[in-house]
């Protein structure tokens, strides 16, 4: 091996064995979490939801989410993904939490494919490859306010599509 490849090596192994944590104020349509996970769909992804702001004001054109907080996660689908679901959990009285899976415009929240709840994870089994936004909020029977924390959790691999690669 070069000198040059076994450094990239060694980042490679270094950067698929530290756990992804996101940062706390990275989770809205301006900056978006890049959602990776492992072959068994770890780690889970958490997030407090009364932490971050108010993104999407109407999800799927008619779920209203105007008032409360959203976390945003952003991956793309590539042909070899088994995850079958994503499970939100969380939740306390007047707080209920659901996802939406989505393809619009980040900060419309149109373009639905899939939602889910605490009882029925979002469905990933005939979602089509390609770039999507993954939103946790609260129920729109919620009150305005209404937060709390999540955690997502995929029961599968959910690969990341190469963007950009550079090496000095």
């Amino acid at each position: 091996m070069t000198h040059r490849f076994q450094r990239l090596y060694a980042f490679l192994v270094l950067a698929s064995s530290v756990p992804f944590a996101p940062v706390a104020n990275a989770q809205s349509c301006a900056a978006p979490i890049i959602w990776r996970s492992d072959p068994t769909g770890s780690p889970p992804m958490g997030a407090d939801l009364c932490a971050f702001p108010d993104s999407v004001a109407l999800y799927c054109d008619f779920l209203d989410s105007a008032g409360k907080n959203d976390a945003i996660y952003q991956f793309t689908l590539v042909a070899g993904f088994t995850s079958t679901s994503v499970q939100v959990a969380g939740g306390t009285a007047g707080f209920n939490p659901v996802i939406f899976l989505y393809n619009g415009a980040c900060a419309t929240g149109s373009g639905c494919v899939v939602s889910g709840d605490t009882t029925n994870p979002l469905p990933l089994t005939g979602v089509a490859p390609g770039a999507y936004f993954l939103a946790a909020s609260a129920a729109p029977s919620d009150a305005t306010g209404a937060c709390g924390a999540v955690t997502l959790a995929s029961n599968g691999f959910i690969p990341v599509e190469l963007q950009s690669f550079d090496i000095d």
